[in-house]
């Protein structure tokens, strides 16, 4: 009977002690962050910067950290597609068609899994939904911790993995390139 006594005493006070290892914050993304996506074609260079006005106001993520690896749950920041202003009215009009804004009008980024290799560098785990299709990345983050945090990084990806076909303009004189980057300078407050 002790031993069985033992046994449960030492459960209790490992699952207590996990509870108390999870954390609850609200988060905000705040309007001075920056977030581009960077393509190019045949002529020309282009960007789509997001308008954070479309941004959700706060969020409650979760989050656990075990010696340099945080894990999180809720972390996810979603991007109207129309938030974004690629410069002209055209751009815009093919950014919004080879995203399938009227089936998707969302593009979601969520953070699973940061590695810390010291106070100011780690590697993100993230998930990137565009068009409905999920794929997953890793990549470096510059962290800078104050009252107002700041991640800044870039993700270059391919739009093929997504399904999705770069527009060609003038009977394919003009062609987007599959690469682009995705660069951000996230300020966050706690």
């Amino acid at each position: 009977m002790k031993k069985i006594a033992f046994v449960l005493l030492v459960l209790f006070c490992s699952a207590v002690t996990r509870a108390q290892d999870f954390q609850k914050r609200y988060i905000t993304v705040l309007p001075s962050s920056e977030l581009t996506i960077i393509g190019d074609s045949n002529i020309a260079a282009f960007q789509c910067e997001f308008d954070n006005s479309y941004l959700e106001d706060s969020q409650n993520i979760t989050f656990t950290q075990n010696g340099s690896k945080i894990e999180f749950t809720g972390a996810v920041l979603i991007l109207n597609n129309k938030g974004f202003d690629c410069g002209s009215k055209g751009i815009n009009r093919d950014f919004h068609d080879l995203l399938q804004t009227d089936k998707h009008p969302r593009i979601l980024l969520e953070l699973n899994e940061v590695s810390m290799s010291s106070p100011t560098k780690a590697v993100a785990k993230v998930g990137i939904t565009i068009a409905g299709k999920e794929r997953f990345y890793e990549l470096p983050v510059a962290i800078k911790n104050a009252a107002i945090a700041e991640f800044k990084g870039k993700l270059h990806l391919n739009i093929k993995d997504y399904g999705l076909e770069a527009p060609k303009k003038l009977f394919g004189m003009i062609v987007v390139k599959d690469e682009i980057d995705i660069q951000f300078n996230l300020q966050v407050k706690k």
